[in-house]
């Protein structure tokens, strides 16, 4: 029995093994996947008999596995693609001797038919801005200007604009973002020579009558300039001077007056003081002030002056906090500096003694920035008014030569800010050219009123900015509350 039993075996065996082997199989379901510029994930089938192993051609390409058995999904996946042409690659499997190849490719992003462009005004200091560009392409920076650089990333083109120094004119240049031969985004960078631009820094107030003292007919002289950024941005008040006129436009009371010669573009000044710095020390945010104090001296408190004790007035204004003073040194009149304030620089002066403000405003006043090409040695040597002036009362005219006078010409072009001030009654002609200032304000309806005392000019506020019209008559509130009061 023992022996039928393993013969048995031996033919079961012996069949079998006479049986021929089933062949290795591979074979995938595609020869190849396309992907778009925002890349994604795809699938192919693995179909196999045996064990395989799977390898992408390039680092971009993710497999969701590199080796299997039998039949399997496949899924290939490839990120998002920002470069100007498209690329390709390759997934390879293989079983034993076997191989099958799926080709990748992905297509380049298409760049938009349109420029996106941006105009950007820099101050002279310079700085760094960011300007947005489209993402999902590989973007390079290009501009000729040796004063800009420019960096991409993150769908952000940064620009550092250099300072700007010792300019007379501004200067432009274009930055573009490219895309192969495409330009998406073009900026355009004007950078200005100065940091304050016309209209951006505004004379808001003028305190040129003084504060009243009881018993007296005469003020204190707590006098003061109060200056302010109008603009939307930081401005610089380095270099800014403030200037008066040469010219009143207040008619005398006996009715006398002088006629001048026309000037189109530019201010007739005498007194010149400029806010010292080289461009960056004195920054001032927008809306903030700064004032500019003939003396910086708490009138409300006793102080010295000239060797004598000057009795405090509770009706004048502190002044001793002010940012900035008018400070004279001459041998005629001691003048008095507060140690704490920082003072003016002085490019001329017409007083032999010390500079003040007309306390009935027979004056008009400017602030101006002057290139840093200039200074008070070539204001002064080349920017003389020239010409001749008549002078006028009753049956008398009598000419005379301007070169005898102590009368400078500020350009146009520098002019910042200008008002005219007088007195309600008495104003007959503009010291200024009308582009700055059309129009006049006052404190005091006649030559001597005492009730302008305790009163300043001010300008008015409109939808939270100051008032600019360049027509002072519109701009300003005439016998106004002093702000420091």
């Amino acid at each position: 029995m023992k022996k039928f039993f393993l013969l048995a075996v031996i033919a079961v065996v012996a069949a079998v093994s006479c049986q021929k082997a089933e062949a290795p199989q591979l074979s995938v379901s595609t020869s190849s996947l396309n992907y778009g510029p925002n890349g994604g994930n795809a699938v192919f089938q693995v179909t196999s008999n045996v064990d395989w192993t799977a390898s992408a051609s390039a680092d971009w390409i993710t497999l969701s596995t590199t080796s299997g058995s039998g039949n399997a999904t496949f899924t290939v996946t490839v990120p998002a693609f920002t470069e100007t042409s498209a690329r390709s690659g390759q997934v390879t499997v293989k079983a034993g001797e076997l191989q099958q190849v799926v080709a990748i490719v992905q297509v380049a992003p298409v760049a938009p038919n349109e420029t996106i462009e941006n105009n950007y005004k820099v101050i002279a200091l310079g700085g760094t801005f960011a300007v947005n560009v489209p993402k999902g392409y590989s973007l390079t920076a290009e501009t000729e200007a040796d004063w800009i650089e420019a960096e991409i990333a993150d769908g952000v083109m940064t620009l550092t604009v250099a300072p700007y120094v010792n300019g007379t004119a501004s200067r432009t240049a274009t930055v573009d973002a490219v895309f192969g031969e495409n330009v998406l985004v073009e900026v355009t960078v004007e950078q200005s020579y100065r940091n304050v631009e016309p209209g951006e820094l505004l004379i808001e107030e003028v305190y040129f009558t003084g504060s009243p003292i009881e018993g007296s007919t005469s003020p204190s002289m707590d006098q003061y300039i109060k200056l302010t950024n109008n603009a939307d941005h930081v401005i610089y008040a380095d270099r800014v001077m403030f200037v008066t006129s040469f010219i009143s436009g207040t008619i005398s009371s006996v009715g006398a007056y002088y006629e001048y010669p026309v000037l189109e573009d530019g201010l007739a000044v005498e007194n010149m003081y400029v806010i010292p710095g080289k461009g960056d020390e004195h920054p001032l945010q927008p809306g903030e002030s700064i004032v500019l104090a003939f003396a910086a001296i708490d009138y409300t408190n006793s102080y010295e002056e000239d060797g004598e004790t000057v009795e405090g007035n509770p009706n004048a204004i502190d002044l001793s906090k002010a940012d900035f003073e008018f400070y004279d040194e001459n041998e005629y009149w001691p003048d008095t500096d507060n140690p704490d304030v920082e003072n003016l620089e002085i490019w001329f002066k017409e007083s032999a003694t010390i500079t003040t403000l007309h306390k009935r405003g027979f004056e008009s006043y400017a602030i101006c920035l002057p290139p840093y090409n200039e200074d008070a040695e070539s204001i002064l040597a080349n920017r003389h008014w020239e010409g001749a002036r008549t002078f006028y009362f009753n049956e008398y005219v009598i000419p005379s030569d301007l070169a005898t006078q102590d009368v400078w010409v500020i350009p146009g072009e520098w002019v910042l800010d200008a008002v005219n001030c007088s007195l309600k009654d008495s104003w007959y002609q503009n010291p200024w050219p009308a582009a700055f200032d059309a129009g006049w304000t006052y404190c005091g309806a006649y030559d001597g009123d005492p009730d302008r005392f305790g009163k300043s000019v001010r300008r008015k506020e409109v939808d939270g900015k100051l008032a600019d019209t360049n027509v002072s008559t519109n701009d300003f509130t005439p016998n106004a509350t002093p702000s420091l009061k």
